[in-house]
């Protein structure tokens, strides 16, 4: 489940990818301090993946995705 919306990203190039990941990051800055939030775990996972993301060989074709 991505934060932005699946229209709204368009893999055109590595910039574009990189928007992308930096508003998924700064959508989910507000679970990081709820240590009781139900999902935190597979968001501090996907954050990590988004971090990572840029120097994997799927990007920017396949994205990070919550739950993975």
């Amino acid at each position: 489940m991505a934060l932005v919306r699946e229209e709204d990203f368009k893999p055109h190039n590595n910039d574009s990818a990189r928007q992308w990941r930096n508003d998924e990051l700064a959508a989910t800055d507000y679970i990081m301090p709820l240590t009781d939030h139900p999902q935190r775990d597979d968001y501090i996972t996907y954050r990590e993946d988004l971090r990572q993301w840029p120097s994997t060989d799927s990007f920017p074709e396949t994205r990070p995705e919550l739950g993975e």
